[in-house]
């Protein structure tokens, strides 16, 4: 912590409402409260089929309970209708009926004192989970965050190697003693992590999700379905979805609401201002890879390019940039996290396509628990740009030949915690915003928001995105 000073970007005061264009418009409860999600939030127990479980959810299946016993099945239809009731969610401890059972469920949930959580999981699949749980255990950056973002740090007992090497940034003193390495979570040792006891473990990506299930035996793996958030729609998303039934999993419900709606004010602050950039005014940006790239090897003829379902083209989107990607791939890029292209293919001299910014994703320590050659120290732990400064100058040598009309300072390194953290892409969004687009996102402050969700959501106090660590790089003019 307290790293060397590495300012890569101005600041300005965040000011900006609403969100229209190619996002989504938010959703307005009856009260004018924001409903979170723009269907039923997937909790057994949600009867009334809004964003939360709550005593309105208890009152109204009484009355369904009350109404069936004495009403045919055409007034059935029609309290169904009229009180948007979901027959499905209703059945909040998944018995195949509803009765008195449910409410004392949906009762004891909203009271903090159920014994079981029934949910829908990110993969759509039934879940059931106990909610007696002091050990926890949490793959990859994105679980590790939400865990400390609703405050049960201290019960992470277990982290895969990439978290564990940020203990020290994630965990202080007292809870870091208490964090093994799980290492590899890609090809766990089941042995050693049943020897754990864990009560929960939140998986990173449904890889081996099934096998996880099984093999680690009075264990509930959860995937919550942060992999992938989908900020064109993040009302409709597993993503906002996950971070609400972590709420009520881990006993936070407030604190995950007040997160997902943070998330979702960023984004609509964010998209505002990108739907009005005309489309003609908007820099052409390709999002890629720095490692086993071109990037790094101009003998590597391939290069990644991220397109709209993945974080970095979302982040692309929500800073007002144009992906290369939709010019190279037509339909195919709307359902594509990413693509192969060949780099003669993306840099060529009849000018059909001129990239106007390089954004390079870096990560380098994996889930599968391996370090990355060539990648230099980025992020939370990074004490100085030596290394990255490296990077950028290999990066930008004269060796690639095909970038000999870039302006290098429009070739940007970007830390992987922007793509595997639980921010939604908004956060590398308002970054983007600022470099690419500085006259429409002046007001706009990227390290204000940093620092409000190192700060004010993981809790971490002593850290300072103007004087600590490396995220965005470029050299500064």
């Amino acid at each position: 912590m307290n790293t060397k000073v590495i300012a890569v970007i101005t600041v300005g005061i965040l000011v900006v409402t609403g969100i229209i264009g190619a996002f989504a418009l938010m959703q307005q409860g009856a009260k004018g409260e924001r409903d979170l999600t723009s269907f039923a939030l997937e909790i057994y127990g949600n009867a009334n089929g809004d964003s939360r479980v709550d005593k309105a959810d208890a009152t109204l299946v009484e009355r369904y309970i009350s109404a069936s016993s004495k009403s045919n099945s055409t007034e059935m239809e029609r309290f169904i209708a009229d009180n948007k009731f979901d027959v499905r969610l209703a059945d909040a401890n998944k018995d195949g009926k509803i009765d008195a059972a449910d409410v004392s469920q949906i009762r004891a949930v909203v009271n903090g004192n159920a014994e079981r959580l029934w949910f829908v999981d990110g993969i759509g699949a039934d879940r059931s989970v106990g909610l007696d749980i002091s050990r926890i255990g949490a793959e990859y950056y994105a679980n590790t965050e939400l865990c400390l973002i609703l405050g049960v740090a201290d019960k992470v007992v277990a982290v895969d190697n990439a978290p564990y090497i940020y203990k020290d940034f994630y965990f202080t003193p007292s809870q870091r003693a208490n964090v093994v390495n799980l290492v590899d979570m890609s090809d766990p040792d089941y042995v050693f992590v049943n020897e754990l006891d864990l009560d929960v473990l939140l998986t990173f990506f449904t890889n081996s999700y099934d096998v996880k299930q099984t093999k680690l035996i009075g264990t509930d793996v959860i995937y919550l379905g942060l992999y992938n958030p989908d900020m064109s729609d993040a009302e409709g998303s597993n993503f906002i979805q996950g971070i609400l039934k972590a709420g009520y999993i881990f006993g936070a419900v407030e604190r995950a609401e007040a997160y997902a709606a943070w998330i979702l004010e960023t984004r609509d602050k964010l998209a505002d201002i990108a739907s009005t950039i005309p489309d003609e005014e908007k820099p052409t940006v390709l999002m890629s890879n720095y490692p086993n790239s071109y990037f790094i090897d101009p003998d590597t003829k391939t290069a990644t390019v991220y397109c709209f379902t993945d974080p970095l083209g979302q982040a692309c989107l929500l800073g007002g940039g144009r992906n290369v990607g939709e010019m190279l791939y037509g339909t195919t890029y709307n359902t594509s996290l990413s693509q192969k292209s060949q780099v003669d293919a993306l840099f060529n001299d009849d000018d059909s396509i001129k990239i106007d910014h390089i954004f390079l994703h870096m990560v380098k320590y994996t889930f599968g628990g391996t370090v990355v050659a060539g990648v230099p120290d980025h992020g939370y732990l990074a004490q100085s740009d030596e290394e990255i400064t490296a990077a950028w100058k290999q990066a930008t040598s004269s060796s690639h030949t095909l970038l000999v009309d870039l302006d290098p300072n429009d070739l940007y390194l970007i830390a992987g915690d922007f793509r595997n953290g639980p921010t939604g892409a908004v956060l590398l969004g308002a970054y983007i915003g600022k470099a690419i687009n500085p006259d429409h996102y002046a007001d706009i402050d990227p390290i204000a928001l940093h620092n409000e969700y190192i700060n004010n959501w993981l809790g971490i106090a002593d850290f300072d995105v103007s004087t600590d660590g490396v995220f965005l790089y470029h050299p500064i003019d």
